[in-house]
Order: structure tokens, then C-alpha cells, then sequence
């Protein structure tokens, strides 16, 4: 998926969603539970990988 996609899907900016992928900035709450269903998985495990990509 290309940040395009997801940001249209989402309704928010292709900027957002870069800031989200370099860690620059957060999801909310609310744009973390529309990524998880977006990628078909559960809001823990996308905190999941982010965690375990941290700890590199």
C-alpha cells in the first residue's frame, strides 16, 4: 500500500502518515484502530511491532 492509498482511505494527509512511518509523530487513538483494520490486523500487534522495532 502506498502512503497515497492509506492516507485516502484514512482521510488524513500522505504527510501524516510519513510522520507516522519515521516516528516522527503518533497516531491517535482513533487513526491507530483504522490502521489495524486497514491492514487486517489488531491495534496490538501494529504496537506490537513497534515496540519490538525499538529494541533494535
Amino acid at each position: 500500500m502506498t502512503q497515497e492509498f492509506v492516507a485516502e482511505s484514512m482521510g488524513v494527509s500522505r504527510q501524516a502518515v510519513s510522520k507516522w512511518e519515521t516516528g516522527t509523530s503518533d497516531p491517535s487513538t482513533s487513526n491507530l484502530l483504522a490502521l489495524a483494520k486497514l491492514y487486517g490486523a489488531s491495534a496490538e500487534e501494529l504496537l506490537k511491532s513497534v515496540s519490538n522495532e525499538n529494541k533494535s
